[in-house]
């Protein structure tokens, strides 16, 4: 390698280098105000403290804010999961008019403002006669994470040989234990990995769940939310610092119990 191309590498990994420190260092800041002794918060701290972890630990409020995130977010991941699995067998499987608008359709969640779907789904599931509890955020976080499980098991598909189904069917089983026994197992890999992403997205969801919670069924991004708002202190940064190791552990800690790498067997 010439001395010019090692300059040139040399200054695409200090960019790179350079872009993912802009990234996490707002992440790391918050993760080591969180143990402030202060109330204040203040950086660099001015000690070590776990205070404000044990303050968050013994607050119904934050804690109950979480326990809703997660029923929220797993009912979500489980609703999107069997809905997205049966549309993409509908759209591999079946040949129908307008198929490639309706695939359009789908993800317009992912395009939309969130504030938009949010005032939307409210005004028609309002009309629908729902009232605002854990089903209507369900709904709602279905609606906002469907189309990624979508995508991951429609590429699963896509990629799936038909000839073993057919062969499952030639010996005798028919389509429903076709499915459950021999595509569903196959096609699992980006399933799960859909679920993982559905449940990530759904625990961190904030801008349209504003708009879907009352006082019982608020969850940890808006309760942080409205922290920020009446009173910064570093119970904030813990809540958030419990967040994302919540959102990074779960997906790890499910890939090391199946033993598998599921995102890169998804396909994505």
């Amino acid at each position: 390698m010439s001395t010019r191309d090692e300059l040139g590498w040399n200054a695409i990994r200090g960019t790179t280098g350079l872009v993912y420190l802009f990234l996490l260092f707002p992440l790391l800041a918050v993760v080591i105000i969180s143990f402030q002794p202060s109330k204040f918060p203040t950086f660099p701290p001015e000690g070590f403290s776990l205070k404000w972890y044990e303050t968050f630990l013994n607050s119904d409020r934050m804690l109950t804010a979480l326990k809703n995130s997660f029923i929220v977010a797993l009912g979500a991941s489980v609703c999107a999961g069997i809905v997205g699995t049966i549309t993409a067998l509908g759209f591999v499987r079946r040949s129908f008019p307008k198929k490639n608008i309706l695939s359009s359709v789908l993800f317009l969640p992912m395009i939309i403002s969130p504030v938009v779907i949010g005032v939307a789904l409210t005004a028609f599931l309002t009309k629908m006669g729902f009232q605002k509890n854990y089903l209507f955020l369900i709904a709602g976080h279905t609606t906002l994470v469907l189309p990624y499980i979508f995508v991951t098991v429609r590429a699963q598909l896509y990629g799936f040989d038909q000839s073993v189904e057919e062969a499952a069917m030639t010996l005798g089983a028919n389509e429903l234990e076709t499915f459950f026994e021999v595509t569903l197992p196959l096609i699992a890999p980006g399933l799960a990995a859909g679920m993982l992403l559905a449940f990530v997205i759904s625990f961190g969801e904030f801008t349209a769940t504003q708009f879907w919670v009352q006082p019982a069924t608020s969850t940890a991004p808006i309760e942080i939310y409205t922290m920020v708002r009446t009173s910064i202190t570093p119970m904030i940064n813990a809540m958030a610092t419990v967040l994302m190791l919540i959102t990074v552990a779960v997906p790890l800690t499910l890939d090391l119990l199946l033993g598998k790498n599921l995102i890169l067997k998804s396909g994505l």
